[in-house]
């Protein structure tokens, strides 16, 4: 069902009139009527409100797979990125090829910065508490794909994999041909990483965004 569709079934089913829901919208009658007759396509932030006044998501409300999972910032300029809610599972490791057929998530260009739309950019979801000073568990991270360790410097946080597949993030340096991986953690147990660089490690990539529930 096209959006102008939904929004008039929604309206009815409501009990709304075209005037009700242009008031809600802080909008002309006119301009609402576009949106249902298709004329025009409802903004960002209208969406977004539509959605509050029918207690339904914004994919419900535009017909997208509900596998999509929605990251609604104050823009309305969006791109969408690969999305894994679990990177660290045993015998599923994440690679930034071949992985089209992922979820998607919808994140607004303003909260990216320089990175807003880049082909490279993945976002996983963190899972335990070696970075928690400032990644706690259960933030969501953006990563970009990096070949190789020489494009990354000293304090970079990146997400890597050993040649057992187990995937962390930590604080990248390195030290001559030595590599660390350093927690930044409130717990003890925690501790640094150490590899030769010739070692069978996979930087998947450099940590550029993250979010956090404060």
């Amino acid at each position: 069902m096209e959006i102008k569709d939904k929004l008039r079934q929604l309206r009815k089913d409501n009990g709304y009139n075209q005037e009700d829901v242009a008031f809600k919208l802080d909008m002309s009658t006119s301009a609402y009527g576009y949106y249902e007759q298709g004329k025009t396509t409802p903004p960002l932030n209208k969406l977004k409100r539509l959605a509050e006044i029918y207690k339904i998501s914004i994919s419900e409300l535009t017909g997208e797979p509900k596998d999509k999972i929605e990251v609604v910032g104050r823009s309305q300029n969006m791109h969408t990125y690969p999305y894994f809610d679990s990177y660290a599972a045993a015998g599923n490791p994440i690679t930034i090829d071949g992985i089209n057929n992922a979820p998607r998530i919808h994140v607004a260009d303003e909260l990216l910065g320089q990175y807003a739309g880049n082909e490279k950019l993945v976002f996983l979801k963190v899972s335990g508490e070696s970075m928690n000073k400032i990644i706690p568990d259960g933030s969501t991270i953006g990563i970009l794909e990096y070949d190789s360790v020489h494009d990354l410097k000293d304090g970079d946080i990146v997400v890597y994999a050993t040649k057992d597949e187990e995937y962390a993030v930590k604080f990248f340096y390195r030290n001559g041909d030595k590599i660390i991986f350093k927690p930044f953690s409130t717990y003890s147990y925690y501790y640094d990483k150490i590899f030769d660089i010739d070692d069978n490690i996979k930087i998947i990539g450099k940590v550029v965004v993250y979010s956090v529930m404060i």
